[in-house]
């Protein structure tokens, strides 16, 4: 069973979740987590798309694409916009009850096992209440 998860973080500073919705954020901090490790990989810009419909598949489908490059399965905010339906589908969609990004990846290390048992479920997962 896989031990390791590939995670990005929405956020505008680098410390905190962006207050707005996932899609929103300045940029995605990606980090390698297992239970006991966090290997910091990555900082992705988000690429700003002009929606031209509410829950827009383009912005989902170009979110996921980039961070797919990064081989991301989790992804984490407090807040996300109706495209969670199509992000579940690549993700694990987690809405997470701490803001400090510190505190969220320590209780992501807590939670890995259900976290891993919600990515092994496929398109069929549900986002997790973290």
């Amino acid at each position: 069973m896989q031990q390791e998860l590939i995670v990005a973080f929405a956020t505008d500073n680098g410390k905190h979740l962006t207050n707005e919705h996932f899609g929103e954020a300045k940029e995605y901090l990606i980090y390698n987590l297992s239970k006991n490790e966090a290997k910091y990989v990555d900082v992705v810009n988000n690429i700003p798309l002009k929606e031209e419909m509410h829950a827009d598949p383009r912005k989902a489908n170009g979110i996921a694409g980039l961070l797919k490059t990064h081989k991301v399965n989790v992804i984490v905010n407090q807040a996300f916009g109706a495209n969670i339906k199509r992000m579940n589908k690549k993700f694990v969609c987690i809405i997470s009850k701490q803001n400090i990004i510190d505190d969220c990846i320590a209780n992501i290390q807590v939670n890995i096992e259900d976290i891993i048992v919600a990515h092994n479920k496929g398109e069929e997962r549900d986002n997790l209440r973290l």
